[in-house]
């Protein structure tokens, strides 16, 4: 008992090394990739596609971007727009009487003309947000924010970009290196909106503190959150959740305002965020998560995923994320644990393993593992549509990793197998159809007649020769790796000929053997072998016929005692082939010699299963011996692969 139990230990632990440690190596490659941030990269890629194919979203209709683009410069006659110009706009934009304005442009206030005028409206328009530059440690590449604006009345612009240079991310809330808590122009925007809805702003006083309109929390970025490894995420950072549209919010021009042609209704009670959107500014970042962007409908470039777009649109993007979650529930970009994500990527793998070790098949298990992944991406991105992102690249490559590699090397095995298998079934139909077949005349000859020691050695020497003869055939097939019919007398018969003709040879050969039944035949009625000449046969095929077609002959040879004829008949009978060979001979006197088959009546039974049909050996009345094989016709053109 103990004996037993080692052995199936065995077993399972080389099926263990052979086919689990490969694939389960694969799914823990994929993991520890993950874990160490070197699918980064193609996971922000994919984060990106998805984004941009989400289903169109309406234009919200709460955000209103003003943006002055190279026609308002030129309107005005050069950059930066005189302060006495902005002031114009900000006063008509405020008869229209909008929720709150953001102002996205930086100003000198010493050297640019009409300054006073800008103060003025700065001190006396209350709902204006101005903007500065503020998280840089050095305050060289910082930027003031208009002086006559208080503090809670300002917003930072600073924006974090990702190693690949794209933005993804919006910081919220953020200490300074002055350790002064600022918020960013968008949050600052959407306080001031949701406060005339009378939902209250709260956050504690460290910047990484959950940030609470309300009942709702937004969503903390985390340094290893969704695709990102050891992030920098100082402060409140979220994640951007572009709207998806080419055309997401209504788009103002200054020259409109100036000269009025804008419909009041467009801004009131709106938010509205003045920013340049002309390329000459350079006020702009790379993004491939939208479906197009200011500058790339100014220039036609719809077609590329890396488009450029202006900081006002950024701006607005999240603004508009922000006070839809809190009023309408769109939802923000959130991300699993740690946990649930290793989770996920090893069942996938586990999937992947399992399909690779039961189907049995490169072919199956790759269309699978496709349609496995098919569900997969569409897994994910139905899961990114409704607010979750989770990790698609390793999952997809340790379902594909693992299931290719389990399947390649059950294939290679079972390769092996069926090589050895293939190997040991021809050996033995060489030895039968050959040597054995001679040795069982010999023994025949000797139970039934006198055989001087001569003619016994004699016979012994050819049965000799038959086996080594074996051995060289064999040998030869195997290294020529051919398609090939060894017979005895070292005669090859090339497999790819048509199978008439290979059936025609193994006839005329046969026939020559030394068989006691063959020399008392006097009449051979010739076979006709040109109806299968339209039938298409594998070469696997072709070898099984011919096997058959020399095993029936080599048994009326043996068998047939007092035989004097013999016929063998091949037809086409509407959409079957028949194929026989009769003889009038002693060999067979009941039914139950039939059902005794051997080795030979096994291969015929194979042979009939491969090509759908039947085999029959039945005694023929007085005495003889009839061996049929039936097979239908290949009508369907599948069948052939």
């Amino acid at each position: 008992m103990k004996v037993n139990i080692w052995k199936k230990l065995k077993r399972l632990t080389k099926v263990w090394r052979d086919l689990a440690l490969p694939g389960f190596s694969i799914v823990g490659l994929m993991m520890i990739a993950h874990l160490t941030g070197l699918l980064q990269p193609q996971e922000w890629m994919s984060f990106d596609h998805f984004l941009r194919l989400r289903p169109t979203e309406a234009v919200d209709p709460r955000v209103v971007i003003v943006g002055i683009d190279e026609d308002d410069i030129k309107y005005v006659e050069g950059y930066p727009v005189p302060d006495n110009v902005l002031a114009k706009m900000l006063m008509i934009l405020q008869t229209y009487k909008p929720r709150v304005i953001g102002f996205d442009i930086y100003r000198d206030p010493t050297t640019n003309p009409g300054r006073a005028e800008l103060a003025k409206v700065f001190r006396e328009i209350p709902n204006i947000i101005g903007v500065e530059v503020v998280l840089n440690r050095l305050e060289a590449f910082n930027v003031k924010p208009p002086p006559e604006l208080p503090p809670e009345r300002i917003g930072f612009a600073d924006f974090i970009v990702d190693s690949d240079g794209k933005l993804r991310r919006s910081i919220l809330a953020s200490k300074t290196w002055k350790k002064e808590m600022k918020y960013s122009l968008s949050l600052r925007l959407a306080e001031a909106y949701l406060r005339d809805e009378g939902i209250v702003f709260k956050h504690g006083t460290r910047s990484d503190e959950p940030i609470v309109f309300g009942s709702t929390t937004l969503p903390h970025l985390l340094p290893n959150s969704g695709g990102y490894v050891q992030a920098d995420t100082h402060g409140n950072q979220v994640l951007v959740n572009f709207r998806s549209n080419r055309k997401p919010f209504i788009t103002i021009s200054l020259k409109d305002i100036i000269t009025k042609k804008v419909d009041p209704s467009l801004i009131r009670d709106r938010i509205v965020i003045i920013g340049i959107t002309a390329p000459s500014v350079k006020d702009t970042f790379i993004t491939s998560a939208v479906k197009s962007t200011l500058f790339t409908t100014a220039v036609g470039n719809k077609k590329s995923s890396n488009q450029l777009i202006y900081g006002v649109e950024i701006h607005a993007h999240v603004t508009s994320q922000i006070i839809n979650m809190v009023l309408d529930r769109r939802p923000m970009l959130k991300v699993w644990s740690k946990s649930w994500e290793y989770l996920w990527i090893l069942f996938w793998g586990l999937l992947g393993f399992y399909l690779g070790l039961i189907l049995q098949s490169p072919w199956k298990t790759l269309l699978s593992i496709g349609i496995s992944s098919v569900g997969l991406v569409g897994i994910c991105y139905t899961f990114l549509v409704t607010g979750w992102w989770i990790p698609v690249v390793p999952t997809l490559l340790a379902l594909c990793g693992a299931g290719l590699t389990t399947s390649f090397i059950d294939w290679d095995l079972r390769s092996v197998l069926d090589t050895r298998s293939l190997t040991l079934q021809r050996s033995f139909e060489a030895i039968h159809n050959g040597p054995l077949q001679h040795l069982a005349v010999i023994l025949r000859s000797i139970g039934e007649e006198d055989l001087s020691p001569e003619q016994l050695r004699s016979q012994l020497q050819e049965l000799n020769q038959d086996l080594r003869s074996v051995y060289d055939a064999l040998k030869q097939e195997i290294l020529t790796q051919s398609d090939s019919l060894y017979l005895e007398g070292n005669v090859v018969l090339d497999l790819q000929t048509p199978v008439s003709e290979l059936l025609y040879q193994v006839y005329d050969i046969t026939l020559r053997r030394n068989f006691q039944g063959f020399t008392t035949i006097k009449t051979y009625i010739p076979p006709n072998f040109k109806p299968l000449e339209d039938c298409y046969l594998s070469t696997k095929q072709k070898r099984g016929l011919c096997i058959f077609l020399q095993e029936a002959l080599c048994n009326v040879g043996k068998h047939a005692r007092g035989a004097t004829s013999l016929d063998v008949s091949c037809t086409r009978d509407k959409s079957w082939y028949w194929l026989r060979i009769i003889d009038n001979g002693a060999g067979m006197t009941s039914s139950s010699n039939h059902k005794a088959g051997g080795r030979g009546t096994e291969q015929a039974q194979e042979l009939a299963r491969q090509l759908r049909g039947k085999f029959h050996r039945l005694p023929r009345t007085p005495q003889g011996t009839m061996c049929e094989l039936t097979w239908p016709m290949t009508k369907l053109w599948f069948w052939r692969f």
